[in-house]
């Protein structure tokens, strides 16, 4: 008997566009080995594990992996994720959002789901607040490396860099330079072994749409991810980035949407909310939709 497996684009109100992410539901006495795997035969840029939760106040535990690599956070496949156990009757609605929490190798952190029946209308996570610091690297060096021309980087905002990621974040100034880049995938993972970065997320205020704040590319290729196409830690990350730069409006609560995969022709768009308490940002949380578009079974053992 096969464990029941999705494929979810997530970050998006219509199938084939958005982020895809596989999801295997239940997941429970699954080894890391077995995991990393099935995320491997899956081929998306990340699987989701869900698991009963065993922690005190834990709904669930979720593990996620890319085709070669655990990762400790992703945000789309948390949105597929919570979309298929919705659809699978897990999560029952009442009036208003539901809140879970789930466990992961990042601690434990919450999820608002609000929907009907078995359909997910929204799903909501905690990501954390980014600690970024001033990227100490010389910007032709990184635009060179992410096969950008140096000219293209904004000169008014500052390149940021997040050690627990592994991340560093190029402020891009016009929309049609950042949507013409052709990534470099072996210049990226040359220059991340040096820095070290894994993730290199480009961001600009320009965008395609008015109502959007912010259009992002990510890439990731150390991790077997050449392009994420709608990547919901990276706008938490650059949320973060804004209120750095001191771009964020005041209040305290922030809401806006970003828009990203238009260059990977999977456009989809990330609901940001930035919290704080006093003068400190507290939680950074992404959210959006996801459209299941297959399922089916995936063996995990031989047939006896």
């Amino acid at each position: 008997m096969g464990r029941p497996v999705y494929i979810v684009d997530a970050f998006t109100k219509k199938p084939l566009a958005g982020n895809p992410a596989g999801v295997v539901t239940r997941a429970d006495g699954l080894s890391g080995e077995q995991m990393q795997a099935i995320a491997r035969e899956l081929g998306q840029s990340e699987t989701c594990f869900v698991m009963e939760g065993r922690e005190a106040g834990t709904d669930y535990r979720l593990r996620w992996f890319t085709p070669t690599v655990e990762v400790d956070l992703c945000g789309h496949a948390t949105v597929a994720a919570y979309t298929c156990l919705v659809a699978e009757g897990r999560i029952l609605f009442d009036e208003g959002p539901v809140h879970l929490r789930h466990a992961t190798r990042r601690g434990v952190l919450g999820v608002w789901v609000l929907g009907e029946g078995r359909e997910a209308r929204s799903v909501s996570m905690s990501a954390g607040v980014a600690s970024l610091r001033a990227a100490p690297d010389e910007r032709a060096d990184v635009a060179r490396a992410v096969g950008l021309d140096p000219g293209s980087m904004d000169p008014e905002m500052p390149m940021a860099a997040d050690e627990a990621s592994q991340r560093i974040i190029v402020p891009v100034r016009r929309l049609a330079d950042l949507l013409a880049l052709a990534p470099d995938s072996a210049g990226m993972i040359r220059y991340g072994q040096m820095a070290p970065y894994r993730r290199f997320t480009l961001v600009c205020l320009e965008t395609l749409d008015p109502q959007f704040r912010t259009h992002l590319r990510h890439f990731a290729p150390a991790n077997g991810i050449p392009e994420d196409p709608v990547t919901g830690t990276a706008h938490a990350a650059v949320a973060i980035y804004l209120e750095w730069l001191g771009a964020q409006p005041p209040g305290d609560r922030v809401v806006y949407e970003g828009e990203q995969g238009h260059a990977v022709k999977r456009p989809g768009s990330v609901t940001v909310e930035l919290l704080r308490e006093g003068n400190a940002v507290v939680d950074v949380r992404i959210g959006g939709q996801g459209i299941i578009v297959a399922r089916g079974e995936i063996e995990t053992e031989q047939p006896g």
